[in-house]
């Protein structure tokens, strides 16, 4: 599973107003669609004083993300940025990788 940062912004009060009431209503009936095969939300993190929410996601492939985030993005008009981010683990994995192909001399896709 890959890890994604997701930024929801609501492009208005309305719209996040009406968003909110539907989310209390899930979140109260237990039937948020938080988990699923291939997809889970770690985080969800309200900034209260802007129009933005914060998510923390793993998904198998990028299509999970478009069940989960989709209805939201029709219903309610939310612009959705997502981010692969890694872990530091992975962090230290990937700047390893490119040392050792940069001392092996391949040009990784750019010339010079």
């Amino acid at each position: 599973m890959n890890t994604y940062f997701v930024t929801a912004t609501f492009k208005n009060v309305s719209l996040m107003g009406a968003a909110y009431d539907l989310f209390l209503k899930v979140v109260e009936e237990g039937t948020l669609n938080d988990e699923f095969e291939g997809f889970k939300v770690l985080g969800r993190y309200h900034a209260s004083y802007s129009n933005n929410v914060y998510i923390i996601v793993q998904a198998s492939a990028g299509i999970k993300m478009t069940e989960h985030f989709a209805p939201w993005k029709v219903k309610f008009d939310i612009d959705f940025d997502i981010k692969p981010v890694m872990t530091d683990d992975e962090k230290v994995a990937e700047h390893k990788l490119v040392g050792s192909l940069m001392a092996a001399g391949q040009k990784m896709g750019f010339s010079g």
